[in-house]
């Protein structure tokens, strides 16, 4: 296939501008505004393993869940290997202390919060269960 001068420059510059097709389609996919980067996203992962994995199984994260004497809780938290986490529900049970939450509230900051959120949203974006907050 020949491309004209405009489809080479249109080539070009979707090949040097762009992000790859991964993230444009997790960036598509979460609807939270601006783009993760790879080191956002990697800094994410890292927070969930430090704050969330300890009870919190999430493969991709590498997280077994099945809590920890740290200082987080004792107790594993439901997996979210099969559970769809949005955004706002990720901010929501950290911020608003319940079940075993409590310590996270004053351990991360809400720059924190937001990279793990942003990451367990897309972490778990094709994931076929709404996961949501049954606290109350």
């Amino acid at each position: 296939m020949r491309l004209s001068g405009r489809g080479r420059a249109a080539a070009v510059i979707a090949a040097v501008v762009l992000p790859p097709a991964s993230v444009t389609a997790a960036i598509a996919s979460s609807g939270t505004g601006a783009p993760p980067t790879t080191a956002g996203l990697d800094k994410g992962k890292s927070l969930y393993r430090k704050y969330c994995g300890q009870c919190h199984a999430l493969r991709v994260a590498l997280a077994a869940g099945f809590g920890s004497n740290n200082g987080l809780g004792q107790d594993g938290g439901p997996s979210f290997d099969t559970l769809r986490v949005p955004f706002n529900l990720s901010v929501l049970a950290v911020k608003q202390p319940f079940i075993g939450h409590e310590r996270l509230v004053h351990k991360m900051t809400w720059a924190e919060v937001t990279e793990v959120s942003r990451f367990v949203e897309i972490a778990t974006r094709n994931h076929q269960v709404l996961a949501h907050n049954i606290d109350g």
